[in-house]
């Protein structure tokens, strides 16, 4: 028989070894016992694989299978990691670290001191500490999971026991959400006329910090908050989800997930329009439900169809349903020459809202079958990815769900890919499809080679060198290589004058297009707005009212198929007709290709009739006229603040998540660590000074 890691969940579980053995049983393949535990212990999940490196090759089935589950357990209750990422962390730790700290004579501290440390301590350590040269070798991303897997259980004690101001009473409200989603409203339009905000173009230079919230433990910002005037939501790099009061900063209560909360919370109300849960995801592919007055949890679901799933998009919510884009991280696995290239298969769940019950899953490729081997004699499979990253658009009138997808992680290509798909609400069958570009086919593969070393110069901090340097010899590069120009941005629907509905989408090839739901979403124009990159071209989201469409864009350099020069900054459209009315191009602050110095537009704007609301690279927060482009205010973020917890904090890159507005107030979050960004970790609430 042949076995595929689509057919088992990988989530943990108390059944894992029963799965496993019940694979074990089904075997009729010959093989020695020791290949049969391995098989099973891996498809029953990565975690369990673990064991089987310590098991004999040549018996102890239920010895292994018992230690498999052990390990998978316990590992996966202590560890903030996705749970396929324990036994990778695990290999790093013995491959770089084992030789000296399990050692009893090398004078390095052993490893139950390193799990004593924090997992910032850790990675201080390995940057600019001691460990320095020794962990040289390693990428960022290899240093973040190793210091993430060894301080999982000092990370979690110490955000337990954490002492920062708590509001006094109880946590009450009044009114409805003000911004209740990642995209501000089930359209994900970004934007707020006059009568929602005090915050004008009259007055906006009259905006000031009114305080400052530091996120413990964490080197970024992502978590995009959901607002009402009595309290903003946000998740945190440690999986701490935080109620902290709109005026002051106190906290109301936390919720601890089990990993980290990149994704913006989603407010759902009752039937008097209050908030009653907050839903929000993590890392790891739960999806939970909680009180919005107390945090107190209503429900967890797990979505994780493949051993490495995540979730990157946050959830939509229309009728009691929810919708959950499905991504994940078999692009990163790619890069080992052993990895099984590829079986994730992106998508959609719909759960629903007050039990989490899962109601139906629409992938957006078929299952993955073997096509070749590498030249490590690696089995490969396809097709595989067309990963959904943002929240989907919801069309109450039509009754369908739209969103955007990522290219194929192998080949052959498919016809979801990169494309703008139309599901159907109740039931997940597919309306129609927009595909924009075809056969891009790509994983990290194919920019990192042997060295491990990026040629992605457009995230690396390299200028003016071709994409290809350094990744052509990753041998889990499809031959036919494309250029990953997703859709990372989700679609907007939106209404224009004479009343017609229009989808407009953003991709990082720099393309914009408005596309007809009437007509199964037929393209009716199509504009180049920016070169493409790897941050986009369009990158994490643009706003409209229906009157214009504010399109944000990166365009940082070093992609080999970009077009033309850079266009970053932030451009107005007629959405009509995708005629240009304005741009407003930046520059760089400085000579050298550094992220402080780009003001590029990767993060998602935000827009109100007078107001446009653009976060850097850079980390600067520039405000623009909507009507002529004319910058009225800005505001560098990259600086130290006093924090209202007491904890230290700094801004940096705005990346993946954009402002919130809510009456005279304006929320950011400040701080990226990927791709050479600027790190920080500050939520920074602005208000109009009296």
């Amino acid at each position: 028989m042949r076995w595929s890691c689509n057919t088992i969940s990988s989530a943990p579980s108390s059944s894992l070894a029963s799965d496993t053995a019940i694979l074990l049983n089904a075997a009729v393949a010959p093989a020695s016992a020791g290949s049969l535990i391995y098989a099973a212990a891996l498809l029953a999940g990565p975690v369990a694989a673990l064991a089987v490196d310590y098991a004999p090759v040549d018996g102890g089935i239920a010895e292994a299978v018992d230690k498999a589950a052990a390990i998978a357990q316990t590992a996966a209750s202590e560890s903030a990691l996705p749970y396929a990422d324990l036994p990778y962390a695990e290999t790093l730790y013995r491959d770089f670290c084992a030789s000296c700290h399990d050692g009893e004579s090398t004078g390095a501290p052993s490893r139950e001191a390193l799990e004593m440390l924090s997992s910032s301590q850790i990675i201080n350590a390995m940057t600019r500490g001691v460990m320095a040269q020794q962990a040289a070798r390693l990428p960022g991303f290899d240093k973040e999971i190793l210091a993430t897997y060894l301080a999982a259980k000092t990370d979690d004690a110490r955000r337990r026991e954490r002492d920062m101001p708590r509001c006094e009473g109880e946590l009450v409200y009044t009114e409805a959400p003000v911004w209740d989603r990642w995209g501000g409203d089930p359209r994900n339009s970004r934007f707020r006329n006059s009568g929602e905000t005090a915050i004008r173009r009259g007055n906006v230079d009259k905006l000031e910090v009114k305080w400052v919230f530091g996120f413990p433990n964490a080197s970024r910002a992502r978590s995009q908050p959901a607002a009402t005037r009595e309290a903003i939501f946000t998740g945190s790099q440690d999986g701490t989800v935080y109620a902290l009061d709109t005026d002051t900063g106190c906290i109301w209560w936390t919720f601890y997930a089990d990993a980290e909360v990149r994704v913006a919370p989603l407010l759902r109300s009752d039937q008097r329009g209050l908030p009653s849960e907050l839903i929000f995801s993590d890392f790891n592919a739960n999806v939970y439900a909680v009180r919005a007055n107390t945090g107190e949890l209503v429900w967890r679901t797990s979505v994780k169809d493949h051993p490495v799933s995540t979730l990157t998009g946050a959830p939509s919510l229309f009728d009691d349903m929810l919708y959950v884009p499905l991504s994940s991280t078999e692009v990163v696995s790619a890069v080992n020459p052993q990895y099984e290239c590829c079986t994730f298969r992106g998508g959609v769940a719909a759960l629903d809202a007050n039990t989490g019950k899962r109601r139906w899953t629409f992938n957006t490729v078929a299952h993955p079958l073997p096509t070749r081997e590498n030249a490590a004699g690696t089995q490969l499979y396809g097709p595989s990815g067309a990963p959904v990253w943002s929240a989907p658009t919801i069309d109450a009138a039509r009754g369908l769900l739209y969103f955007g997808t990522g290219e194929n992680y192998s080949m052959p290509a498919s016809d979801l890919s990169d494309a703008i798909v139309a599901l159907h609400l109740r039931d997940g069958r597919i309306a129609w499809a927009n595909q924009t570009l075809q056969d891009d086919t790509w994983n990290a593969a194919c920019e990192y080679g042997k060295s491990g070393k990026s040629g992605k110069s457009g995230e690396s901090g390299q200028s003016g060198q071709s994409g290809q340097s350094g990744g052509s010899g990753g041998i889990n590069c499809p031959s036919v290589r494309g250029p990953d120009f997703d859709f990372g941005a989700p679609p907007i629907l939106t209404t224009l004058a004479n009343g017609q509905d229009i989808i407009l989408a953003g991709q990082k090839s720099g393309m914009v297009y408005a596309m007809d739901p009437e007509n199964k979403g037929r393209t009716l124009w199509a504009i180049r707005a920016g070169m493409g990159g790897y941050k986009g071209g369009i990158h994490w989201g643009m706003a409209s009212d229906g009157e214009t469409l504010f399109v944000g864009v990166a365009d940082t350099p070093g992609h080999r198929q970009s077009v033309g020069p850079a266009r970053s900054g932030i451009h107005a459209y007629d959405p009509a007709t995708g005629e240009l009315r304005w741009a407003r191009l930046e520059r760089g602050r400085c000579e050298e290709a550094r992220m402080r110095c780009w003001a590029a537009a990767s993060a998602p704007v935000t827009a109100t009739d007078e107001l446009v609301l653009v976060g850097g690279l850079d980390g600067v927060l520039r405000i623009h006229s909507s009507r002529s482009g004319e910058l009225l205010w800005s505001y560098d973020t990259v600086r130290v603040y006093d924090t209202v917890n007491g904890v230290a904090a700094k801004g940096g890159s705005i990346d993946s998540s954009g402002p919130v507005l809510i009456d005279g107030k304006l929320i950011l979050n400040s701080g990226y660590d990927k791709f050479r960004e600027i790190p920080g970790n500050a939520l920074i609430v602005f208000e109009l000074a009296e």
